[in-house]
């Protein structure tokens, strides 16, 4: 799943794809390097962010939707805005990315729209999430039942599980080692035949290990992504599309000749 955030301040590529033509230009190229998935953001997320209106998130999106291919590769939208969750999927987008994991709202209108789900956890809003590092009883217990709860809700309306993805939010409202604990017992989200999608990519989880800046993580990102690969991870959410193909091709090669 390659990244496309059509926003001003996210933590990483704020700004690079804000005008269309540059959204459209990254995202042909992310195909063309092997991502399977685009996933098209509005609003950043990035720890201390402010969220705009569901208007200004359509506005944004919009013009970069209405002239995709629906047929080449997936669109998944990330957005926790019933509004634009409706808008976008009645516009042809295949996957709803929530930051908040959903809500019955949501799993109607994915039932509506036959639409694939990825449900993150969060323990609060982007604003004020990394106060809430010290909220787990147990960080991988208090995920795993935080999925089980919103299947309950998704099961209510009969949403098959093989259309759905769970992400635990590396970086959401966890600390350091919340961060490693995961990612380390990362197969343990492989709950109820859901797949698992993994965010890592680029995150201050790398700094706070090596101190090094956002464009010099690429190191770190892989060796998560080979990590989880290995624990049976589904779907990984990069923004370096091209270095973690080679990365996957590589690696699946060395290992099939064991």
């Amino acid at each position: 799943m390659g990244i496309c955030n059509i926003t001003q301040n996210s933590f990483s590529d704020g700004g690079i794809n804000f005008k269309k033509i540059d959204a459209l230009k990254n995202i042909k190229l992310m195909v063309k390097q092997g991502a399977s998935i685009i996933d098209i953001g509005a609003e950043s997320t990035r720890p201390g962010s402010e969220p705009i209106s569901y208007n200004e998130e359509i506005k944004r999106l919009e013009p970069v939707l209405k002239v995709l291919p629906k047929n080449k590769f997936i669109i998944s939208i990330d957005t926790n805005k019933i509004e634009t969750q409706e808008f976008v999927l009645k516009k042809g987008a295949h996957i709803i990315n929530d930051i908040f994991g959903g809500n019955e709202d949501l799993f109607y209108l994915a039932k509506k729209y036959h639409s694939g789900l990825v449900l993150m956890h969060t323990p609060a809003a982007p604003k004020i999430m990394q106060k809430k590092t010290k909220s787990y009883n147990n960080v991988i217990q208090d995920i795993k039942k935080y999925f089980i709860n919103k299947l309950k809700s998704a099961d209510k309306l009969k949403i098959s599980h093989k259309k759905i993805w769970l992400d635990p939010g590396i970086g959401f409202g966890k600390n350091l080692k919340q961060n490693l604990n995961i990612l380390s017992k990362i197969d343990q989200f492989k709950l109820q035949n859901c797949g698992v999608m993994i965010g890592s990519s680029r995150k201050s989880w790398i700094h706070k290990i090596d101190g090094s800046s956002v464009e010099n993580r690429i190191g770190g990102s892989l060796a998560s992504v080979l990590y989880c690969l290995n624990k049976g991870v589904d779907i990984f959410r990069v923004h370096d599309v091209y270095e973690t193909q080679q990365a996957i091709k590589i690696y699946n090669k060395i290992k099939c000749l064991k």
